[in-house]
């Protein structure tokens, strides 16, 4: 097993870091939408997260906005489930989640320097 491969937040902005062990996942600038709700609790819609992995088989399911196909994500450096990621949207109006990452607020906390 090889040493892990790790990516850093490189712009201004804040970052947000996963809760349990403080690895950069995502640039406060990348937030698409902040409003989301994903499994019964808030959730932030991005795009360029990084040290996150996806885990099982891709999955169906019908949301509030439509059909998708989803893929769960864990955190590379401790597998705490973070979110999942938008594979497919069924809806024309909604092709613009395709590629981006939803994540739970519970799991993310915010570093500004």
């Amino acid at each position: 097993m090889g040493r892990p491969f790790l990516q850093f937040v490189t712009d201004d902005s804040p970052r947000m870091v996963c809760v349990s062990c403080g690895r950069d996942v995502a640039s406060c600038g990348r937030i698409i939408w902040e409003g989301y709700m994903g499994a019964q609790e808030p959730a932030f819609l991005l795009r360029g997260t990084v040290n996150l992995e996806q885990t099982g088989s891709p999955r169906h399911e019908h949301l509030s906005t439509g059909l998708y196909t989803l893929m769960d994500v864990v955190c590379t450096g401790c597998k705490s489930p973070m979110g999942w990621q938008y594979l497919e949207a069924s809806q024309e109006e909604q092709k613009y989640k395709e590629g981006a990452t939803l994540l739970r607020h519970s799991m993310l906390k915010k570093v500004t320097s």
